[in-house]
């Protein structure tokens, strides 16, 4: 049998290849970043041009636009990171929205009255928040509940970023989400969040039909005989061969999460070798969202969180997506904890209830969600964490892969590898050790030219480790060497078979200072 043996390549496997598995949180332990590419995956709207299922390069803002449609999630979502990281390799794919009998589009309302009359009392404003935008709409004593209306209509229309459109009937103002289907609120997960209030002793009353599209007396969203998850894994399945390494969602159900897991899981295997990772945002309830992350428990699935947000999912993870990317396009580099730098883009929830207690916080951390807190400077990412935060059962916390970093800094050491290794011994002969009569290796042996052998290929790997052990990526490069085993494959003399194993570095996520100050009696 081989001695160091790879999943999804036997030895009985002759195709030329190098490949590379990374097993994360084992042992007894609790190509650098500016190569790692983002596509954002996400249902059309009808105004959209893209071909569905087809990738483009997205280098401005009005290119997913028009590719998805103006104010879809898959233009809410480019439009988020170039906000946040200009510098991005950005590309977009887009499948039809959900379609069919039983299809339904969310829908809330705002509604303008008087108190008396049909007129204002006085001049005056109305303040309306959708989708954490901000509108001041006038009114004065001669206006009417329809031109009120109107007003506050055409404002929200001339953001045309938007999810949503606006159309006033006599003064009751119809949100309408441009994407239809379950995913712009199912009735249950306020994706498109809205409120309104009016400056009181105006004799000008407003109300609104829900806190969100689709909640309370609005239309709920709702999936039609084609499903947006059916569409998606349409999708995914024309991205098997390809490795973009940051893969952004706009989904946020349960149905739609296990086709991304299956698509991350195969992809990153060392068969096809194709590592990547996956976002989704969520602004529902924690503990709807701890049911989601426990049962996907995989290092791979990131869960973008922030309760009652002002932002929908889709601009959750943009800018959770953003930020990671700038900060790990450097070697070593990682999002700090409680990060609120200036490419960070989330506002904090309106409601101060809505924030996050520490109890609330410490319990997402552990169940591997990237939970985001609000406080009246606005939020911040507490710490950024992935959703293998159980054991293999998914019943037993195990923090050891956990954490966002270790994975980031595995994949660079893997692609480094890879590109070296291609570089530096494509085109070379293999033969084994000579040994000596004790078995050891003869340091002695004569090795022809571009000949490799296992003892020639150990110091290239310690070197390797070395660089990023200084690079602060890895912790006691010592340890790391000494594991290191080399062997030609004895069922396949053709293949080099090398494995190591080690710590990442630890981040300081805390730290306690204990004082004691004693008076004389």
């Amino acid at each position: 049998m081989a001695l160091q043996p790879i999943v999804g390549f036997p030895s009985s496997y002759r195709a030329p290849f190098s490949a590379v598995e990374v097993n994360f949180g084992q042992g007894p332990s609790t190509s650098n970043g500016p190569g790692r590419s983002v596509i954002y995956i996400g249902p059309k709207t009808s105004a959209g041009t893209g071909i569905v299922n087809t990738k483009y390069r997205i280098t401005r803002e009005q290119d997913a636009s028009d590719l998805g449609g103006v104010g879809s999630f898959p233009h809410r979502m480019c439009r988020m990171h170039l906000l946040a990281d200009k510098n991005a390799t950005i590309y977009l794919m887009v499948y039809d929205a959900s379609s069919g009998a039983g299809v339904a589009t969310a829908t809330g309302t705002i509604t303008i009255t008087m108190s008396v009359a049909t007129n204002p009392t006085a001049t005056g404003k109305i303040f309306t928040t959708i989708c954490g935008e901000e509108f001041e709409t006038a009114f004065k004593t001669s206006d009417t509940v329809t031109t009120i209306g109107d007003a506050l209509a055409g404002q929200i229309n001339a953001r045309q970023f938007l999810p949503l459109t606006a159309a006033n009937s006599g003064g009751v103002v119809t949100l309408t989400a441009k994407t239809a289907g379950a995913s712009s609120g199912d009735g249950t997960v306020p994706v498109l969040r809205f409120r309104v209030r009016t400056e009181l002793g105006k004799n000008v009353v407003v109300a609104q039909s829900g806190v969100a599209l689709g909640i309370t007396t609005g239309v709920a969203g709702a999936d039609g005989a084609t499903t947006e998850t059916a569409n998606l894994t349409t999708a995914l399945a024309t991205l098997t061969g390809t490795r973009h390494y940051y893969m952004g969602f706009s989904v946020f159900t349960s149905a739609a999460i296990a086709p991304i897991k299956t698509h991350i899981v195969n992809k990153s295997e060392p068969n096809p070798g194709l590592r990547s990772i996956a976002v989704t945002g969520y602004n529902h309830t924690q503990s709807a969202l701890t049911t989601l992350a426990v049962a996907c428990n995989y290092e791979r699935r990131h869960f973008a969180f922030q309760e009652n947000s002002e932002h929908d999912p889709s601009e959750l993870v943009a800018n959770v997506i953003a930020v990671h990317r700038k900060l790990e396009s450097v070697r070593g580099g990682f999002v700090p904890d409680n990060y609120r730098g200036p490419d960070w883009l989330i506002k904090p929830v309106y409601d101060a209830a809505d924030r996050p207690t520490t109890t609330e916080i410490d319990d997402a951390i552990v169940d591997g969600i990237s939970i985001i807190s609000s406080d009246e400077n606005g939020s911040n990412l507490v710490m950024s964490v992935n959703s293998r935060s159980k054991n293999t059962a998914g019943t037993i916390d195990d923090f050891r892969a956990t954490e966002r970093h270790r994975v980031s800094f595995m994949d660079d050491f893997a692609d480094t590898w890879q590109a070296r290794d291609s570089v530096t011994y494509a085109g070379f002969k293999l033969t084994a050790d000579q040994t000596l009569t004790d078995g050891s290796i003869n340091t002695n042996q004569k090795v022809p030219p571009r000949t490799l052998t296992p003892s020639r290929y150990q110091p290239f790997l310690n070197a390797l480790i070395d660089e990023f052990a200084n690079d602060g990526v890895l912790q006691n490069a010592p340890a790391w060497k000494e594991s290191v085993r080399v062997n030609v494959d004895p069922l396949n003399q053709s293949r080099l078979e090398a494995g190591a194993s080690g710590r990442t570095m630890d981040i300081r996520h805390q730290v306690t200072l204990r004082l004691a100050e004693t008076s004389p009696g």
